[in-house]
């Protein structure tokens, strides 16, 4: 969890909303979430944590291992939180798009002629989209898979 970094990841709008809830759970003020104000917050959200998970959950993010979640614990937890999520958002796009592409007839790949059309000729874009799909494909049949595609696109 070292690689994310907050102030990449979190506003500073997002940064005070994490404050206050840390604020929330943090019910003695002691500037810490120990593992009963973590259970107490989980049952008030209607779960029904073990020990044990609450001290799993506490040690996915207790950077310092003594035992609570620190503020800065908690925002590295959030600002991962929101990376993951927005990575599922990105991969379901990408999803979205190669489907788009591949069309409706049953289809795995994407034509790469097609592709090479839409992108020069109805999107007029100047990448060069020849040297990508090149540099992706795992074969010369003209079809580009998802993998292929997904790489093409974090290029």
């Amino acid at each position: 969890m070292n690689d994310v970094k907050v102030e990449e990841e979190l506003t500073e709008i997002e940064i005070q909303k994490c404050r206050e809830a840390f604020n929330a759970f943090d019910k003695d003020g002691s500037g810490t979430i120990d593992p009963e104000e973590l259970r107490n917050v989980l049952e008030e959200m209607g779960q029904k944590p073990t020990e044990e998970d609450v001290l799993k959950m506490i040690n996915e993010v207790d950077q310092s291992n003594r035992g609570v979640i620190e503020f800065k614990d908690f925002l590295r937890a959030m600002a991962r939180q929101k990376r993951m999520q927005r990575e599922r958002e990105d991969e379901s796009d990408i999803r979205d798009a190669f489907d788009a592409l591949k069309g409706d007839d049953g289809r795995s790949s994407i034509d790469a002629k097609k592709l090479i059309h839409i992108i020069k000729d109805e999107f007029n874009l100047t990448i060069d989209i020849e040297r990508l799909i090149y540099e992706v494909a795992s074969n010369t049949n003209g079809e580009i898979s998802y993998e292929e595609f997904r790489d093409m696109l974090s290029n």
